[in-house]
């Protein structure tokens, strides 16, 4: 758990570095924002339309223009993610393995299972 978590951290770290966006910035953007997108995408292709994708971009620029700071936000949802992830401690989880298997491996079951939905269809023939 230890070693994914670091990875992700490193490359998230990486992103934060490379953009002048903060660190928790670039974790929101990518948890809340670039996942669930790429998540509408692929919805929209198993459904053939593009309502998914539409709704979510206008839901994303609609919060993005009514927050006044977009840092403080950031900061904000950041420490709420963890809050949340240190709830999983009072079951014999921590902070890091909580933060793997809900941010990173259950993501990884979704696209799996999204992706093969999305290009691998069985033929009906």
């Amino acid at each position: 758990m230890n070693t994914i978590f670091d990875y992700t951290y490193k490359i998230l770290m990486t992103i934060s570095n490379s953009t002048g966006f903060t660190y928790k910035e670039i974790n929101i953007i990518v948890w809340f924002i670039i996942i669930p997108l790429s998540w509408m995408l692929l919805l929209d292709k198993i459904y053939q339309r593009r309502l998914f994708t539409i709704l979510f971009s206008l839901l994303v620029a609609v919060v993005i223009l009514f927050i006044p700071n977009f840092t403080e936000f950031c900061d904000w949802s950041f420490q709420k993610s963890v809050d949340f992830l240190n709830v999983f401690n009072d079951v014999g989880s921590n902070y890091v393995a909580s933060s793997v298997i809900i941010c990173v491996l259950i993501p990884i079951v979704i696209y799996v299972i999204l992706i093969r939905k999305a290009f691998f269809k069985k033929s009906n023939n």
